[in-house]
C-alpha cells in the first residue's frame, strides 16, 4: 500500500502536470522527475515560514531550473503560502501570481526570480556568499541571528552553461559550505539525450573544484535523498546531490527529449493519475493536505519560534547591530565634499575615490572587479572576502564576468547589502543577461564600466567600446550614468546608491578631464542640465556626456569667435532625464529647436530624440584602432577645431 508520504509526492507531481495542461503551456517532464527531491526538501529540511515569507533567516530556494515552475508552484500550494487553486489555473496567463517561470514579488515564496539557465545556479552562490558575510558580521558568540542554507534544484543544462561552471569553481574556492544543490539528473534535454552533447565525470570534476559530491542513484527514493541532504549538511564544502531520475516519469514516453517541453493531453493525464492510483481533479486530497500541514507546519513553527527567541535576546543586547543588519540609510552628497577639487583627473579616479568614501560611510557595500581592479580602481577596502575572512567586502571574482553579475544579483536579493560590481565597459557583454535579470528582479545592483570609450588607444578595437552604452541604454529600467567629472560622479553614485528598485550603471574615462566650473551633483540626478552660462540665447544646443562635456564646452568657445552661440548641455543619464516633467525637459532641450548636436564617443543609436531628423551628430558606428588615445580621438573627428569646423558648415556660418 502507498505510503502518505509517497501519495503527497504524486499527488504534487500531478498538481504539476494539471496546471500544464489546463494551460496548454509548459514543461512537464521535470515536473515529474524532480518531484521527489524537492518535496523532500521542503517537507523534511527547508527552513521556511509560510506567515512571514520574507524572514531574513529562511534558508533561500533557488529554482534554476526555471521552467519547472509548475512543480514549484504546487510545493508552495501545499506548503500554505498565498497561492491558491485558482491561481494554479491561471498557470502562465497574463496577470497572474504564476507566470511561466518563478518571479519575485510576484509569487509569494519565490526568492530568485530565474529562467535562463544557469543563472540562477550563480545567483544561488551570491546568496550564500551574503549569508556567509552577513553571519560573520553580525552573530555573536552566544547569538546566531543569521545561520541558513542555500538550496538550488537545476538540471541537466544548468550545468553546461559557462555561468554555472564559473559560478562552481568560485564557490569552491570560498568554501561556501551552507550552499547544498539538488541536480536533478534526468539524462535528457530539449533537443537530445545529454550523452550526445556532454561527456562529464562530476564526481571528479566537482571534487577537483573543492566541492563535496553525492549521488542518489534512486533520485525517487524519499529515504535516500534525505540522507543525501542530512549528509550535505554536515560538509566543509559546498555540495551537489545528484538525483538519478526520469523525465517525464509515468508517461508513455518518459525517458525521451519529447517530454521536456510539450505539454501532456487530457489522456495523458488521465493515464498517469491511473498508474499512480490516485484521484484527484485540481487539488490535492484532504490527507494529502492534512500531512503537509502537520508535518511542515510542526518543523518550521518550532524553528521560527526558536529563531525569536533569539532575536528577542539580540534586540535587547544589540540593539544597534539589529538597527543596521535590517536598514539601509541613504547617502547624502554633502557627505562627499572633502573629495572636491580642481586637479585633472580620469573619472576612473574620481570613481575610485567616491566609491572609497562611500564604504566609509556604509557597512553595507560588498564587491569587486573581474580581475581588474588595479585598472578599474573598484574594490572592497575592508579586505578580501574569504572562507577565512568572511568579513572582508572585497570579491576576488577572477575572470569570471557573467558570473559576477549573477552572484552580484544573489547577494542583492539577500537582505540589506549593496552589492558592486567591475570590469571594463567593452566587457559588460559578457554580463549583459545578468544585468537584465538585475532590472526584471528590480534590484539596485551597481555595475561600474571604466575604459568607456575610443581614448582606451592602444588596445584597440577589442576593448574600445562602440555599441555597449546604446544596447544598455535599450535596457528597461536601468540607469546608466556617464559622468563628466567627480561632481558629475558623486552625484550619480549617491543616486545610484540610494536607488531602491532599479540597478544602474557608471561608465567611467581612463583618461585625465578638467574639473568643470559649471557641472552639479544635484543637478546629475535630473539627467541632464545646462554647464554653459546661456540658458536662453543660442544658435545651436551641443549635447554631450562624460569625457566629451569638456570637449562640447571647449567648441562652445571657439564658436564665439564665429558670432555662434552655443549652449552646452551635460547629459550623464538619458533615462533619469527622460523622467523629468515636460516642463523641465523643455527647458533644457526645447522640442520646436532644430539645431542640436550630440557628442559622445560611442554609438549613434538612441541620440536621434534629442537631436532629431535635422540634428548634427558626432558619435561612432565602426570599430576603432589601436593607437595613442588622443590620436584615435581625432581620427574620429574628437578634436575641438575639427568639430568647429563642421558645425560651422552645418549652420551654414
Amino acid at each position: 500500500m502507498k505510503t502518505i508520504e509517497q501519495k503527497s509526492i504524486d499527488s504534487i507531481r500531478l498538481l504539476g502536470i494539471e496546471q500544464i495542461v489546463n494551460a496548454k503551456s509548459g514543461h512537464p517532464g521535470m515536473v515529474m522527475s524532480a518531484a521527489p527531491g524537492l518535496h523532500e526538501l521542503y517537507m523534511n529540511h527547508l527552513k521556511i515560514n509560510v506567515k512571514d515569507p520574507k524572514w531574513i533567516n529562511r534558508d533561500r530556494f533557488v529554482l534554476s531550473a526555471g521552467h519547472g515552475s509548475a512543480l514549484l508552484y504546487s510545493i508552495l500550494y501545499a506548503a500554505g503560502f498565498n497561492i491558491k487553486i485558482e491561481d494554479l489555473k491561471n498557470f502562465r496567463k497574463i496577470h497572474s501570481i504564476t507566470p511561466g517561470h518563478p518571479e519575485i514579488d510576484v509569487t509569494e515564496g519565490i526568492d530568485v526570480s530565474t529562467g535562463p539557465l544557469g543563472q540562477g545556479f550563480a545567483m544561488g552562490v551570491g546568496l550564500a556568499i551574503a549569508e556567509k558575510h552577513l553571519s560573520a558580521k553580525y552573530n555573536k558568540k552566544e547569538n546566531k541571528i543569521i545561520d541558513h542554507k542555500t538550496y538550488i534544484l537545476c538540471g541537466d543544462a544548468d550545468l553546461q552553461e559557462g555561468v554555472t561552471q564559473e559560478a562552481i569553481q568560485l564557490a569552491g574556492v570560498m568554501k561556501l559550505n551552507k550552499l547544498i544543490v539538488l541536480y536533478d539528473s534526468n539524462d535528457v534535454q530539449l533537443d537530445t539525450k545529454v550523452n550526445n552533447v556532454q561527456i562529464a565525470n562530476y564526481k571528479e570534476w566537482l571534487n577537483s573544484m573543492n566541492w563535496n559530491y553525492i549521488k542518489v542513484e534512486d533520485g525517487f527514493n524519499p529515504e535516500k535523498i534525505n540522507s543525501a541532504i542530512n549528509l550535505a549538511k554536515t560538509s566543509d564544502k559546498p555540495t551537489l546531490i545528484e538525483l538519478k531520475t526520469i523525465i517525464g516519469y509515468g508517461h508513455d514516453n518518459q525517458g525521451t527529449p519529447a517530454m521536456h517541453g510539450n505539454p501532456f493531453s487530457n489522456e495523458d493525464l488521465f493515464k498517469i493519475k491511473s498508474k499512480f492510483e490516485i484521484e484527484q481533479d485540481f487539488d490535492l486530497n484532504e490527507d494529502v493536505k492534512e500531512f503537509w500541514k502537520e508535518k511542515l507546519n510542526l518543523r518550521t513553527d518550532k524553528e521560527y519560534s526558536e529563531w525569536c527567541n533569539q532575536k528577542d535576546k539580540y534586540l535587547i543586547n544589540y540593539p544597534d547591530d539589529w538597527k543596521e543588519l535590517n536598514n539601509i540609510k541613504d547617502l547624502k552628497l554633502d557627505d562627499f565634499k572633502e573629495l572636491l577639487h580642481n586637479e585633472r583627473e580620469a573619472t576612473r579616479i574620481s570613481s575610485f575615490k567616491t566609491l572609497t568614501k562611500m564604504q566609509n560611510l556604509s557597512d553595507h557595500l560588498i564587491g569587486g572587479s573581474a580581475d581588474l581592479s588595479a585598472a578599474t580602481k573598484v574594490f572592497g577596502i575592508h579586505g578580501d572576502f574569504s572562507n577565512e575572512n568572511p568579513l572582508g567586502n572585497n570579491i576576488q571574482f577572477g575572470v569570471r564576468e557573467f558570473a559576477m553579475s549573477c552572484i552580484s544579483n544573489g547577494i542583492q536579493l539577500h537582505s540589506n547589502l549593496k552589492a558592486f560590481n567591475s570590469t571594463f565597459l567593452v566587457f559588460s557583454d559578457y554580463m549583459k543577461n545578468g544585468i537584465r535579470l538585475s532590472a526584471i528582479q528590480k534590484l539596485p545592483t551597481l555595475y561600474v564600466f571604466t575604459h568607456d570609450s575610443l581614448a582606451v588607444g592602444f588596445d584597440g578595437p577589442t576593448h574600445e567600446p562602440i555599441e555597449q552604452l546604446a544596447g544598455l541604454r535599450a535596457t528597461p529600467n536601468l540607469y546608466n550614468f556617464r559622468p563628466a567629472d567627480m561632481k558629475e560622479t558623486i552625484g550619480a553614485y549617491v543616486y545610484a546608491y540610494n536607488q531602491k528598485k532599479a540597478p544602474s550603471t557608471l561608465n567611467f574615462c581612463r583618461q585625465d578631464v578638467s574639473q568643470l566650473k559649471n557641472t552639479c551633483w544635484e543637478k546629475t540626478q535630473k539627467g541632464a542640465y545646462t554647464v554653459s552660462n546661456n540658458e536662453e540665447d543660442f544658435d545651436i544646443i551641443l549635447i554631450a556626456t562624460g569625457s566629451e562635456v569638456s570637449l562640447a564646452l571647449e567648441v562652445s568657445e571657439l564658436l564665439k569667435n564665429d558670432d555662434i552661440i552655443a549652449k552646452v548641455v551635460s547629459m550623464p543619464c538619458m533615462e533619469l532625464f527622460d523622467e523629468q516633467d515636460e516642463e523641465y525637459k523643455e527647458s533644457i532641450i526645447p522640442s520646436n529647436f532644430e539645431n542640436v548636436c550630440i557628442i559622445e564617443a560611442g554609438a549613434s543609436f538612441g541620440w536621434h530624440k534629442y537631436s532629431g531628423k535635422k540634428g548634427k551628430l558626432f558619435t561612432v558606428d565602426i570599430f576603432g584602432h589601436s593607437g595613442n588615445g588622443e590620436d584615435v580621438m581625432k581620427t574620429f573627428g574628437f578634436e575641438k577645431e575639427s568639430i568647429r569646423l563642421e558645425l560651422k558648415k552645418y549652420l551654414k556660418k
